[in-house]
């Protein structure tokens, strides 16, 4: 097999797997990531990582998000259309996303100006910002939809399968449920900072069945977390609906009992890391203990 036809099957093979999907849904889950430290651990981020950080995320979004933009610029047609036709209800969405766009400049004097996590209005506003996009890191574990439909009877050779997008799949999951368990770490960081030690696993217990419910509305609903800010009596009508019928709330149950568990194993191997680097930086060698 020639360079070139080994480049062309796995272009090929990217077109139909790919689909951006991979660095959008890193990007939605680096999202909360970011919030965690600008709430809970400002003081770890100076201003160069805090520039890094948006510079970083936000080329990641907008590269992910190339492939969704015929279906966005589609929207934004209707609206304008439904504007233009002088609909009530469009013209409220359209008042309501400027209210939006007022908060998130607010909020982004807060997040660029503020030394500290001082609690103001606007720390609360970007908490439940933290708490609307959490779901979406746990989400990617879901993500493996995408290979299993994505090479079902596309005729990509089994080599690309196993060599290369399993374990790039495989890489971004593992990236997107790390971003979730540092998240939480920086939250339960602030709490025994505050003293409120007591708190951390209750908060725990209850991030992960708003998770659990996150991704049901994400992945059968195909809810996303901005209509929580755009569409809110929807989205509330609808985890209604969610948690009062039986087969939601066993999906949801069973969701709850795995990310339990595998945040419990991936927090026991992130903090069992950050000794090991802690103790090569004090000179201790881990196998004298």
């Amino acid at each position: 097999m020639s360079m070139r036809s080994l480049f062309t099957d796995i272009s090929a093979a990217f077109s139909s797997v790919y689909s951006g999907w991979i660095l959008w849904n890193l990007f939605l889950a680096l999202v909360p990531l970011f919030l965690s430290f600008v709430l809970f651990r400002r003081e770890a981020l100076s201003k160069a990582k805090l520039w890094g950080s948006v510079v970083l995320i936000s080329l990641i979004g907008i590269v992910g998000v190339q492939p969704r933009l015929p279906r966005i610029m589609g929207a934004q047609m209707r609206l304008m259309n439904a504007l233009m036709a002088g609909e009530t209800s469009a013209q409220l969405k359209v008042a309501w996303w400027v209210a939006l766009v007022l908060i998130s400049i607010g909020m982004s004097y807060f997040l660029f100006n503020r030394p500290r996590s001082a609690r103001t209005f606007l720390w609360w506003l970007g908490l439940v910002g933290f708490i609307a996009f959490l779901p979406n890191a746990p989400y990617v574990l879901t993500d493996i939809i995408h290979l299993i439909k994505g090479t079902r009877g596309s005729g990509i050779q089994v080599w690309l399968i196993v060599l290369v997008f399993i374990p790039l799949h495989t890489v971004a999951i593992l990236l997107g449920f790390e971003a979730y368990v540092l998240s939480i770490l920086n939250q339960a960081y602030y709490l025994k900072k505050k003293g409120n030690e007591r708190f951390i696993l209750p908060s725990e217990l209850l991030i992960h069945t708003l998770s659990a419910i996150g991704i049901y509305l994400g992945r059968f609903v195909r809810l996303n977390s901005w209509d929580i800010a755009t569409d809110p009596t929807s989205v509330l009508m609808i985890t209604l609906n969610t948690l009062t019928n039986r087969r939601p709330a066993a999906v949801v149950f069973v969701t709850f009992v795995i990310l339990t568990v595998l945040y419990w194993i991936m927090k026991q191997l992130t903090l069992g890391i950050k000794l090991r680097i802690y103790y090569r930086n004090q000179g201790i060698d881990a196998l004298d203990l």
